[in-house]
This record gives structure tokens, sequence and C-alpha cells, in this order.
């Protein structure tokens, strides 16, 4: 069975580890899943991805053992962006767990539409518990993002620091000079550092 992460106040984590996590009193939203309005709460791939309450001395982390037709995996930013705008960007997020890979959202969501028996709740040890082979999901997603840029384009990297750099002076916190016929740019900052960038063609870059 998948195994997500779940972050539960101090006081209750004896009461959830003997009688379980009841759907009825843990749900956190109704969500449109295969045409069906469905209760559910909202757990997380990695417990690093919600750093707060990973640091947090007042919350402990579940690692929760669900079966796989009862776990759909969401993109939360998406809601937390659209909210009641657009909520169809939202559910169209929204597939059973063992179809997600690992990147593809920014920050996933595990939807959890059953109740957590005792026996499939426990305590994560930060120390000797299973290792997470990456950091948490929304860098990873970033990263995936860059990778993949960078295998298209080549000169992404210059691109980025162009834009990133120009950004910067157009807040007045760099100075800039250019060579336009050579497409040389050179950015300096208060204390006389210079970074020397080639100025990006952007008419080949395909939208």
């Amino acid at each position: 069975m998948p195994e997500v992460y779940y972050y539960v106040k101090l006081e209750e984590v004896s009461d959830i580890t003997d009688c379980g996590l009841k759907l009825s009193e843990f749900y956190d939203k109704e969500v449109i899943i295969e045409n069906e309005k469905k209760q559910c709460f909202s757990a997380l791939l990695n417990p690093k991805d919600d750093m707060e309450l990973y640091g947090s001395a007042s919350f402990c982390c579940l690692k929760l053992q669900v079966k796989s037709e009862k776990c759909f995996v969401a993109d939360r930013f998406i809601f937390e962006t659209v909210q009641d705008n657009n909520i169809e960007l939202y559910y169209k997020t929204i597939i059973p767990i063992e179809k997600y890979m690992f990147g593809t959202y920014r920050l996933p969501e595990c939807l959890i539409t059953t109740t957590i028996l005792p026996d499939e709740a426990y305590i994560l040890d930060k120390r000797i518990d299973s290792p997470i082979i990456y950091s948490n999901s929304e860098e990873l997603y970033i990263n995936n993002i860059l990778q993949d840029l960078r295998d298209n384009y080549a000169e992404m990297d210059n691109v980025l620091l162009y834009l990133f750099l120009d950004n910067l002076t157009v807040m007045g916190r760099l100075e800039k000079v250019e060579n336009i016929n050579a497409g040389m740019t050179i950015f300096k900052n208060e204390s006389g550092k210079t970074y020397c960038i080639k100025k990006p063609d952007f008419s080949s870059f395909c939208p």
C-alpha cells in the first residue's frame, strides 16, 4: 500500500494510534473525484512538503498506509491559486496515486477518501524511518522544469541569468551596459562587481 504523511497535534496522537483516523471527523474538503462528490482529508507525499509543520514541536508526523483505490493525488498549488474562481482546473489534476509521477505537481496533496485504521497509522521516526529520496516536492518540480528547459534549449542558463539580472536593473538594483550589435551585456552592482551575460535571441524559443 502507498505510504503518505499526515500531521496532527501532539495531543491527538494517542487517540489516532488507538482508534485510527475517522474520515467523518478528519475530512477537510469535499471534491469531485471520478464524477462523484467525496469527503477526503489531505496528506503529503513527503513530510518535508510542509516545512513549518515538519519543524514544529506542537505537531507529530504520522506515516499512513492507504489502499491505492482510496488515495488520489492533486495539485494543491492550483487549488490555492484558483480557489472557487476556476475549481475545474484543480479537479483536472486529480489522479489515482499509482498514476502519479514524482515531480509532476508543484505542491502535490494526497486526497484520502477512507478511514485509516489504527494499524495503518505510525509515528514517523525522522532518524531511522524509510529515507525520502528527494528533498521536497516543490524543489523536485522546479528542478524537473529547469532540466527539461536545459535539454531543449542549450542557452537556457544564460537566458535565466539575463532575465533575472535585467529585472534587478529595472528595479534600480543594478546598472546595465549593452553592446546591442554584438549581443553582449554587462550588469554591475553598487560595489562594482560585474556580470557578463550574452543577450538572448528570444526568436529561437518556442512559446
